[in-house]
């Protein structure tokens, strides 16, 4: 008996599997979680693919570069504070928070000359996806038919890390009001889970058992490379339309982990057995489509703008599993489609040439195995203002929550995110 309790433990953890509710299925955190880059962006919901008029464009929609007739430097800096409440259905909250500052942007513009129309070639770096985050979770799990039932868990799950690109790209007039643009991206990034969980037999479910414990540590350094292509048509003055096409890139995963499993027994004897390995794998992720629309009103003191972004992630693929209870179909199986929406305004008053945004953006949850009970949802607002027509500082601040629940258990996450973003052309 002693013997089947341990190796089990083992088999659960070289899978990989180690969530409080040993489920079939983990959520890949490098899918989705987009962050959003720059601070002018954010403060207006990310709603910048009719825009795209600073360095970010490299990011949303490089066909804009052109528009920057001036040599621009551009740097940006984001804070991100993600509280998460857990619970189980009839247990109390049990709450844990996770604060990080990170670099969001860098880079460069610069236009060249040209006898008609413009030209603009920017390299740098942005980061827009983030995995600051942590769980926590206390108390008795009232689940039938896993290796948690009955007993009382006491878990702590932390992530760290983010995906960052770094690209190089140029944008061009095709005619006076037609733009196109596109960039080479260079993917690069890493993250780190560290759980570390105990579950206490306290209600005698188990005659053997009285605790079992377990640290478990995952190390993920992710590669890759792929491109985008933007173009952007002002149809006026006051109205323009952009559209980016990111193409299918192969992310290549180096993936460390390290185990270290405890079974105690009520008779006083213990069986343990650490183990550790190294694997590789690639993420195929899809070809993502996104359009948005600016328009500019009140001799452009006031615009409104709002880009929609979809994804198909069921076309996402593992090459090869990374394992082996983790079938060939598991992304459409287990993922959906998502169309993530972004919303902005922007107002300058012109008596302290100082620009006001507001802005909502959704981030569609693509994981299906899992009841969400509200989607990511956030509401953004920022300030900006340029001084002497060279330095340009922006500031933003997104607030966001979701909900989801899965087997007895529910997790509910506020974020708090602060952006400020620095330019100087000349």
């Amino acid at each position: 008996m002693r013997r089947t309790i341990l190796g089990v433990f083992i088999c659960l953890f070289v899978t990989g599997l180690f969530t409080v509710m040993c489920p079939a299925q983990v959520e890949e955190l490098a899918i989705g979680n987009t962050f959003g880059v720059g601070a002018r962006s954010m403060g207006m919901g990310g709603a910048s693919l009719g825009l795209a008029d600073d360095f970010t464009s490299l990011y949303w929609n490089p066909a804009g570069l052109a528009q920057i007739q001036k040599f621009e430097f551009f740097t940006s800096l984001s804070h991100n504070t993600a509280n998460t409440d857990s619970f189980f259905s009839s247990d109390e909250v049990t709450g844990t928070s996770r604060s990080r500052m990170r670099p969001n942007s860098i880079g460069f513009v610069y236009p060249i000359y040209t006898q008609q129309g413009g030209l603009a070639v920017a390299f740098g770096y942005n980061r827009p996806q983030n995995f600051d985050f942590q769980t926590a979770v206390q108390g008795v799990d009232p689940s039938s038919g896993n290796l948690y039932s009955g007993l009382v868990v006491d878990e702590t799950n932390i992530n760290s890390g983010g995906i960052g690109i770094w690209s190089f790209g140029g944008s061009v007039y095709v005619t006076k009001n037609f733009l196109i643009g596109g960039s080479v991206d260079f993917w690069n990034g890493h993250s780190s889970n560290q759980l570390d969980a105990t579950a206490t037999d306290t209600l005698n479910v188990d005659n053997d058992l009285s605790r079992f414990r377990f640290d478990d540590e995952i190390d993920r350094e992710y590669s890759g490379v792929g491109g985008r292509v933007g173009i952007l048509a002002n149809f006026t003055d006051a109205i323009s339309l952009g559209v980016t096409l990111v193409a299918p890139t192969e992310l290549a995963v180096e993936e460390l982990w390290r185990e270290y499993t405890v079974v105690f027994y009520d008779d006083g004897e213990e069986a343990s057995d650490p183990t550790n390995g190294a694997q590789s794998f690639d993420i195929e992720r899809p070809f993502e489509i996104g359009t948005g629309v600016a328009v500019k009103l009140l001799d452009k003191q006031l615009i409104l703008a709002g880009d929609v972004h979809l994804t198909d992630w069921r076309q996402t693929r593992y090459d090869p599993i990374p394992a082996e209870d983790i079938s060939k179909n598991h992304f459409e199986e287990f993922y959906t489609t998502t169309l993530q929406a972004r919303l902005g305004a922007e107002f300058r008053i012109p008596t302290i040439d100082t620009h006001l945004r507001v802005g909502y953006f959704r981030d569609t949850i693509p994981f299906t195995d899992t009841e969400i009970e509200n989607e990511r949802d956030f509401l953004t607002f920022g300030i900006g203002k340029i001084f002497e027509d060279a330095l340009k500082f922006d500031l933003a601040y997104m607030w966001g929550n979701w909900q989801q629940h899965r087997n007895d258990l529910t997790t509910k996450r506020n974020t708090h995110r602060v952006f400020v973003s620095g330019a100087y052309r000349f």
